[in-house]
């Protein structure tokens, strides 16, 4: 009896087999490739959110531009956007579109990093706002008008400011 009980001591082993080692490795093989996909997806997605945070600036940037008359309010191809450092070179246009009513005028600035607008890969980001036509002269402040009333002393006064319309004047 003694020998039946070390024999079977003897086939018992405490490793693994190269099929459970195989296994293994074909399971991590797996979640490597799974995770380093992620990864990739990621990356990608980071750097659209860097573009679309950059052109937004620019975007926003011009449209103060725009804005307090440093560029003017009419239609311009595109044109490169100067004093940027080392963020490559970007690029600006400018549509104005009828607006909803006759004194507004909706004006559309468009920037991109790349001209080849023929291909549909290009990132462009565009931002659309609503101002004050203008050709009107609307925001230029009105003259002061004093008038007296018939029979009193009391005087009434009339003022106009800047109108600012959808954020901002010219």
């Amino acid at each position: 009896m003694h020998r039946q009980s070390s024999a079977k001591r003897r086939q018992v082993r405490g490793g693994l087999s190269l099929l459970e080692v195989v296994l293994a490795l074909a399971i991590l093989g797996i979640a490597v490739g799974i995770l380093a996909q992620a990864m990739q997806i990621s990356a990608d997605n980071a750097l659209r959110s860097q573009f679309k945070a950059q052109a937004q600036m620019l975007c926003e940037s011009k449209m103060s531009e725009l804005l307090s008359g440093a560029i003017p309010a009419q239609p311009q191809d595109w044109a490169p956007i100067s004093g940027l450092a080392g963020s490559g070179e970007w690029y600006y246009s400018v549509q104005t579109l009828a607006g909803p009513q006759p004194e507004l005028v909706g004006v559309v600035i468009s920037v991109t990093d790349n001209l080849n607008l023929t291909n549909p890969s290009v990132n462009q980001f565009s931002l659309l706002r609503l101002i004050i036509d203008p050709s009107l002269g609307l925001d230029q402040p009105a003259s002061q008008t004093n008038s007296t009333s018939t029979g009193s002393n009391a005087s009434s006064s009339t003022s106009v400011g800047s109108t600012t319309g959808a954020g901002g004047s010219f």
